[in-house]
């Protein structure tokens, strides 16, 4: 009822704290949500970092309207490290006379460093906001490398590193599909085929697993939403043949396989060779 209606503007402060949060479900149902003309929403997101949209998942960039509006500080990069060495230095004041001296000290030692400095150009390049926790006394420059590395992680790459090799495997084979048919979707048979000519080349009986185990790692992908159906599920559909989309782009699974523990020497190959195995 349009009369009765009332609109609501949701405003999400550090909006890129909400693109790590596990699988970005409120995202999702926000902008899912505000795309209905039956429901008067806004989703307004602020943030520092000029890279948000790199970290928003497919189907949440799916639904986003594309629409920024750019505030940009006057400042460079040398008035960026004046402001990292005021905010950091402890005033003349402080108590502690002898341990301000040495922290100060600390903090002009790191503005100099060149390592720190590469970070903080790196920093400077995508966001103007800085805040880092350590558990102790002095600042060192891995305290701001695995700052840095923290902003930029990427939620799904992570939920890649707690996957088997089993089910590793089969997203390499949707990604051989995806660049076979180009990104058209694909179903469990055509998978499980794609996975099969793997372990033909290699006859490694480390990699023959029953096609039921199989089709469980498959759903246990979906469950994740690493993989998404194209379609409502039909009652009478067939499983093996349901259409569905891979949530992950090329670029999220190699640098997820870079680091994943113990990451089989040919497993990491066929993700790396050009072309499936036809």
């Amino acid at each position: 009822d349009r009369t009765s209606s009332c609109p609501v503007i949701f405003i999400l402060d550090e909006f890129d704290l909400f693109a790590h949060h596990k699988n970005q479900t409120l995202l999702y149902n926000l902008f899912d949500i505000s795309q209905s003309a039956q429901n008067p929403i806004a989703v307004i997101g602020l943030t520092c970092r000029l890279d948000i949209l790199e970290l928003l998942e497919k189907r949440v960039k799916s639904r986003f309207s594309h629409r920024q509006i750019h505030l940009m500080n006057s400042f460079g990069f040398q008035q960026y490290l004046k402001i990292f060495k005021e905010q950091l230095s402890l005033p003349a004041e402080f108590p502690d006379k002898l341990f301000a001296e040495r922290w100060n000290e600390n903090v002009q030692y790191l503005s100099e460093d060149k390592s720190v400095r590469e970070v903080l150009q790196k920093h400077f390049s995508i966001s103007k906001s800085l805040s880092i926790a350590t558990s102790h006394p002095f600042l060192t420059a891995a305290d701001l490398m695995e700052a840095n590395q923290l902003c930029s992680m990427d939620s799904k790459a992570n939920i890649v590193h707690g996957l088997s090799v089993l089910e590793i495997c089969l997203i390499i084979a949707m990604k051989h599909l995806n660049d076979i048919y180009e990104e058209e979707p694909f179903n469990f048979q055509m998978v499980y085929n794609e996975f099969q000519k793997f372990v033909q080349r290699k006859a490694h009986s480390i990699y023959n697993f029953e096609k039921p185990v199989v089709m469980k790692a498959f759903e246990h992908l979906q469950q994740l939403e690493l993989i998404r159906p194209v379609e409502r599920t039909s009652v009478n559909a067939q499983r093996e043949y349901q259409l569905m989309k891979l949530l992950l782009d090329n670029t999220q699974i190699m640098n997820a396989l870079q680091k994943y523990p113990n990451c089989p020497t040919d497993v990491r190959q066929w993700a790396t060779s050009s072309l499936s195995w036809l």
